[in-house]
């Protein structure tokens, strides 16, 4: 039982690995075709039959690989055994960390407060706001 197990987990993985070798192969040749510019921006990400799936960035860089996309599949197609016809933009987006949210009231508002609490006359606001100064 464990030889056809082991015999079942090497094909499958060689498939992967044929897979993977052909889209480094392709993100090499892809990256040596367009500028340093948005390199650093821009990862193949699959190919699927004639379709090259590339994942960017941003919106600018994928406007950018779209807009010389023609001549990106020129120079892949000369040195490739697999011919493309298209390039299929996908925008990796980022989860920015939230920003923590600040619960402090500003000192002119304070201050505010204090000169309300010191003209208005005596009632229940004037005595609940001096119990607040006090404690601060």
């Amino acid at each position: 039982m464990e030889p056809i197990k082991k015999l079942f987990q090497a094909k499958v993985f060689y498939e992967y690995g044929q897979k993977k070798v052909e889209l480094d192969a392709i993100q090499d040749e892809f990256l040596k075709a367009i500028s340093d510019e948005i390199r650093p921006h821009v990862r193949v990400k699959d190919r699927l039959g004639e379709i090259l799936i590339v994942e960017v960035a941003s919106n600018t860089v994928g406007h950018r690989v779209k807009m010389i996309s023609s001549s990106i599949l020129k120079k892949l197609n000369i040195n490739s055994p697999v011919k493309l016809k298209k390039i299929k933009i996908k925008i990796a987006l980022k989860n920015p960390n939230p920003k923590r949210k600040v619960n402090k009231t500003s000192i002119s508002s304070v201050n505010q407060m204090k000169n309300l609490s010191k003209r208005i006359s005596d009632s229940p606001l004037k005595t609940y706001l001096k119990k607040i100064f006090q404690n601060k």
